[in-house]
């Protein structure tokens, strides 16, 4: 499907939707990316019972530009584009870059937010100056480098070679679309600039449902990385994967019982909350 939000054209890929579903579930790529990360997924979460929504971010995939910058820019997009999707309530989910996006924008909108999944998540979301300039000058090889570290290793290389080279594939494929700038570097730098994470994980502690799902050989967004989040968030269920960066490539199955579990628990009610008082 697709929607407007301030005038320019936003692609939503989208899953069946049939009456009485579930609360509809978001899903929000990371750097580079679109919506196709999630296609694994979606499947499965159909299969539950869930209406599925995965958002192109501006100029990646097949949404328009212009880029946005910064996390917090990317927040009030989501937001915008959940009320123009007409979706009240819903399950936030973000991988990598989305993960920042996704815990930002639960923040400003907690009644909006039921639950929380930060996927392959980090904060500080630092990236090598090493990358950063790489990736500034020689996109080609810097997403070469992210796809061999996204992805589980032995000896250097990818346990999955074909994988890692589909990672890739998709980040030129999105790169190569976007014809006004470096997509990539602008996204990197977002990631390394972000400095809310821990103030907004702290405002939806106690709020939202928030899970953790995170790979164990993750080369991106190493485990020690999403530390501080999880003191933040010390209710937080921790789902622990054997797998890279890509999780929801690598282990598919495993991403989805995790979301559906976070799912099962009952989120609270703003409405019932309201009326306690």
């Amino acid at each position: 499907m697709r929607c407007l939000v301030n005038g320019r054209t936003v692609h939503v890929e989208e899953g069946s939707v049939r009456p009485g579903e579930s609360t509809p579930v978001v899903l929000l790529h990371g750097a580079c990316n679109d919506h196709r990360v999630w296609l694994p997924l979606l499947p499965g979460l159909q299969q539950a019972g869930c209406a599925v929504y995965a958002p192109d971010l501006p100029g990646h995939g097949q949404s328009a530009g212009p880029l946005l910058t910064s996390v917090p820019e990317m927040a009030d997009w989501l937001i915008a584009v959940l009320e123009a999707c007409g979706i009240a309530q819903c399950a936030l989910v973000g991988h990598s870059m989305g993960s920042l996006v996704a815990l930002h924008a639960a923040a400003l909108v907690p009644g909006s937010v039921t639950h929380l999944a930060l996927v392959g998540t980090a904060w500080p979301m630092r990236v090598a100056p090493t990358l950063l300039e790489l990736a500034q000058t020689q996109p080609s090889e810097a997403m070469h480098k992210m796809a061999l570290w996204s992805h589980k290793q032995r000896d250097g290389l990818p346990l999955d070679p074909l994988a890692a080279a589909q990672t890739q594939a998709l980040m030129e494929s999105v790169q190569s679309g976007w014809g006004d700038g470096n997509l990539l570097a602008a996204d990197l730098a977002a990631c390394d600039e972000y400095g809310k994470g821990e103030a907004m994980a702290e405002r939806v502690r106690g709020q939202i449902k928030v899970a953790f799902i995170l790979g164990t050989n993750d080369r991106m967004t190493p485990l020690k990385a999403a530390a501080r989040l999880q003191q933040a968030l010390p209710e937080a269920g921790v789902n622990l994967l054997d797998c890279g960066h890509a999780l929801m490539s690598e282990d598919t199955d495993g991403v989805l019982q995790a979301l559906l579990r976070l799912l099962s628990k009952r989120a609270r009610s703003p409405l019932l909350e309201a009326g306690e008082g």
